[in-house]
């Protein structure tokens, strides 16, 4: 069709070009009217990909840079953890869902007891609490939307974790947690002085006190088991 849906990257584009043309395969661009080597030569399809991709770079920094400003402004763009349900998607605004809300206290009361991931893990799997995936999906069936998620009826170690270290809990909204280089590049974690935060942003489910005890043990434990020397972050 045209070559911006050929290739978004400028480099890896052409390469892949240079294999066709060496191979003496006839290159048509209907978008980009460009016929090679039958019509055109080959600098006008370099011009031609310069030119696709200067426009997804600027739309990049222009997205990234409304994100940068909503995220200051105090307004969350992602999916709410679980305890939270979206009331409004164009706005973004949401509450507490009090029976995911009332897991989560317990996920955090059976912590602070001394129980272990996979213990609390395993005692709610045996209790038939829905995982946060299934609480989601039974809340846009309960809302009339179709879904394609599918959800497994085991919760995951990695689940209780993901529940005991989030601030969000206690009404902190922390954002600007990743960044990219380069509109085609990885994730890359920032430090947590980079982070965009804001404290009492919403109502919280879990009170600081109890937050900061969990915080203490799951440093205490961690340097307690943890035997080897770490070199990358999970």
């Amino acid at each position: 069709k045209d070559f911006s849906r050929f290739s978004r990257r400028n480099s890896l584009g052409l390469l892949e070009l240079e294999t066709l043309r060496d191979a003496g395969i006839r290159i048509i661009s209907i978008g980009d009217n460009i016929d090679y080597p039958t019509r055109d030569d080959w600098m006008l399809i370099q011009f031609k990909f310069l030119m696709n991709e200067m426009p997804v770079t600027d739309t990049s920094k222009k997205i990234k840079q409304m994100i940068d400003n909503r995220q200051k402004n105090g307004q969350w763009i992602c999916a709410v953890p679980y305890g939270y349900r979206i009331i409004n998607t164009k706005e973004m605004t949401y509450e507490i869902d009090p029976p995911a809300a009332e897991v989560v206290r317990e996920v955090f009361r059976l912590y602070n007891l001394g129980w272990g991931y996979k213990k609390i893990a395993n005692h709610l799997t045996d209790s038939g609490v829905p995982t946060p995936r299934a609480n989601e999906i039974a809340q846009k069936e309960a809302e009339g939307k179709a879904t394609k998620l599918t959800a497994r009826n085991e919760w995951s170690i990695i689940t209780v974790q993901a529940i005991l270290k989030n601030d969000f809990y206690i009404g902190t909204l922390r954002q600007g947690k990743y960044t990219r280089a380069k509109i085609n590049g990885k994730d890359i974690k920032r430090n947590d002085d980079e982070h965009i935060v804001i404290e009492n942003h919403h109502q919280a489910v879990i009170d600081y006190r109890t937050f900061a005890i969990t915080r203490a043990l799951r440093e205490k434990r961690s340097r307690s088991n943890y035997r080897g020397v770490k070199i990358n972050d999970n």
